[in-house]
């Protein structure tokens, strides 16, 4: 009887110890997962910023298009307003009153 007895107490420390490996495996995913996004937002933010800093330098230069630092801009002025393009991706619209 007493190696039945040992046999359950070591079932329920490997079911323990199964469970917190469970929890322990989903809270990594969920944290590796938001670090991630994070990541993702960051460098999209860092794209953006820099579009918008090569389009400052192409308006101040006079220039159509620039590209720098991988970045492509595309200036379009038509009638008082100013088009900025990420490639064919409109950025920005600026209208002169």
């Amino acid at each position: 009887m007493v190696i039945i007895k040992r046999q359950k107490l070591k079932a329920y420390i490997l079911l323990e110890s199964l469970v917190a490996l469970a929890l322990l495996a989903t809270i990594t995913i969920l944290v590796l997962g938001e670090m991630d996004k994070s990541r993702h937002q960051m460098q999209d933010s860092l794209h953006q910023q820099e579009v918008l800093n090569v389009a400052t330098m192409a308006v101040q230069t006079g220039q159509d298009d620039l590209v720098m630092n991988g970045v492509e801009v595309h200036i379009t002025r038509r009638d008082g307003e100013l088009y900025v393009y990420d490639g064919q991706k409109e950025v920005m619209h600026v209208k002169k009153n």
